[in-house]
């Protein structure tokens, strides 16, 4: 079930917070107040003319982010399965956005986001991939699974992908749904007060005959210039079972250490 564990731990990216920065153009900006388990910050939302902030809030980000690539290490499994280099990932490129601020490729499965010179999305994996966004301009929904006409042998099962989002009061996704072939995951975010990191996720895989029940808590150590993680401690407890079952054939418990290097457009 490792695949599952770590394509869970690769969906779920923690929704990082603003922090106050001074912008070489006149900015618009809102203070929030975030309080974390190691520090209380004063933090700030970045907004220009020209960047729009929304998509890299839905995954996760503020500021101008051009892009976001990430390390993962294993520090620590139950699993007999993991072994060799014990980095999952080095620097490989997780998140892009383009210079208006839409997401060009996002971490939850790899899914591509291309526009025409109008900034309408046209295509995402391929061109019967559809998109949607609420009245705000927040991502609802992107689908990849018309296969109608394909031939089973030519499915890119990697690319058969829907996802859907779903927000709270404060703008922090509250429940996200992820789903490919033969599974399905469920997502509950949860925050303590006003803090826009969660720091913990709950949630449930439904694999062919499997049933994965798992917890995602959250450790963040480092922050850069606009609050975003750079690096952060992942801790997954994971149950799984037969379908109809009750009881855990198997438990799982992962560390990981994540670091992750931003590049922003200029100001």
């Amino acid at each position: 079930m490792k695949i599952f564990g770590i394509l869970i731990v690769a969906a779920v990216l923690a929704f990082a917070s603003c922090k106050s920065g001074q912008n070489k153009q006149t900015l618009a900006t809102q203070q929030t107040k975030v309080t974390n388990s190691e520090s209380e910050t004063s933090q700030s939302s970045v907004e220009n003319t020209k960047y729009n902030p929304a998509d890299a809030r839905t995954f996760g980000l503020v500021g101008p982010v051009q892009e976001v690539r990430l390390s993962k290490a294993l520090l620590s499994t139950t699993s007999t399965e993991e072994q060799g280099d014990p980095w999952l990932e080095n620097d490989e490129l997780e998140m892009t956005f383009d210079e208006y601020g839409r997401v060009t490729l996002d971490g939850l499965g790899g899914c591509k986001y291309v526009y025409d010179e109008n900034g309408n999305f046209i295509r995402g994996f391929s061109d019967k991939t559809t998109m949607e966004r609420d009245a705000t301009g927040r991502i609802v929904s992107y689908v990849n699974t018309n296969i109608d006409g394909v031939e089973y042998s030519d499915i890119n099962f990697a690319e058969y992908v829907a996802k859907s989002f779903e927000y709270d009061e404060l703008n922090r996704v509250a429940k996200a749904a992820y789903s490919g072939w033969e599974w399905k995951t469920d997502n509950v975010y949860e925050y303590f007060g006003g803090n826009v990191y969660p720091k913990k996720v709950v949630y449930e895989t439904a694999a062919e005959s499997l049933i994965i029940k798992g917890t995602i808590t959250y450790e963040y150590l480092k922050y850069d210039q606009y609050g975003n993680w750079l690096e952060r401690n992942v801790t997954l407890e994971e149950e799984t079972c037969d379908y109809g079952e009750t009881e855990p054939f198997e438990r799982l418990e992962n560390v990981y250490l994540e670091r992750r290097t931003i590049k922003y457009y200029p100001e």
